[in-house]
């Protein structure tokens, strides 16, 4: 249970270091997205590893937590 809430800490903490990392200004303007990370490419490049970090390890929760439902069920079914 606490390798689960590392994960999410985790991903949380990669989701606020890409929004600060590489922020969306509001009004939207498309060439701030394109000129971005050319003048800031190692900010582009820190959000970008930040954003990769992120998905990989939801993904590696989401099929952590998928296998001990499936266990679960399997087991819950085994009783009756």
């Amino acid at each position: 249970m606490l390798r689960i809430i590392w994960r999410l800490f985790f991903i949380i903490l990669c989701g606020y270091l890409f929004n600060e990392w590489f922020p969306i200004t509001d009004p939207f303007h498309f060439s701030d997205i394109l000129v971005g990370p050319i003048i800031y490419p190692l900010e582009f490049f820190a959000a970008s590893l930040a954003l990769f970090l992120g998905v990989v390890i939801s993904i590696q929760l989401l099929k952590e937590i998928l296998q001990l439902t499936i266990k679960a069920v399997k087991k819950r079914r085994g009783k009756h």
